[in-house]
């Protein structure tokens, strides 16, 4: 029987990060060593979809790298399907994970959290989606679209909508140009 998803603590442990081949496959890049030791089988991992978690039970799981595997969902099984999960995070319930296998650092974290927010400047034009976070010292960034750093400070931010993950903050001047 499966549990209400709202009463649950979701931990965010990976994004995924591109379609694989035509049986569905994707590859996921992992933002901690959880789904290392993670029981496919016993546990579904969730993925958001219109703002709600939904469940998938992952039938392979073959690493790939150091932070990356090679993913097969049972109910995706062709390259359309598989389409519509690239740059979605996967998520764990948090009660079904070992405590101590829980490694992600605060950067992990932040990265994992806010990777694939899009980024609207301060007149509300959407520039970019984030697609990673770098906790330079004294200096954080995020990454838009892979080409641009953009300086990560509170400061900065106007508007954060975590539901809709859309995020609206002030940009330097100049700093978005090719």
């Amino acid at each position: 029987m499966m549990r209400n998803t709202t009463d649950m603590d979701l931990l965010p442990v990976a994004q995924i990060v591109k379609s694989y081949d035509v049986n569905g496959e994707v590859v996921i890049r992992m933002t901690s060593s959880i789904l290392d030791g993670y029981n496919f089988k016993k546990e579904p991992v969730y993925i958001f979809f219109d703002g709600l978690p939904v469940p998938f039970f992952i039938s392979s799981f073959k690493t790939k790298g150091s932070n990356g595997a090679l993913v097969k969902f049972e109910t995706i099984n062709d390259f359309f399907h598989s389409e519509e999960l690239v740059k979605r995070e996967i998520f764990v319930d948090s009660t079904s994970v070992d405590p101590d296998s829980i490694d992600m650092d605060e950067d992990e974290a932040m990265a994992a959290f806010l990777t694939g927010f899009k980024v609207k400047d301060q007149s509300g034009k959407i520039v970019g989606e984030i697609s990673d976070y770098y906790n330079y010292p004294g200096n954080p960034c995020i990454e838009l679209e892979g080409k641009w750093l953009v300086p990560f400070n509170e400061d900065l931010i106007l508007k954060l909508d975590a539901k809709k993950r859309v995020m609206q903050m002030t940009i330097p001047s100049g700093l978005l140009e090719d």
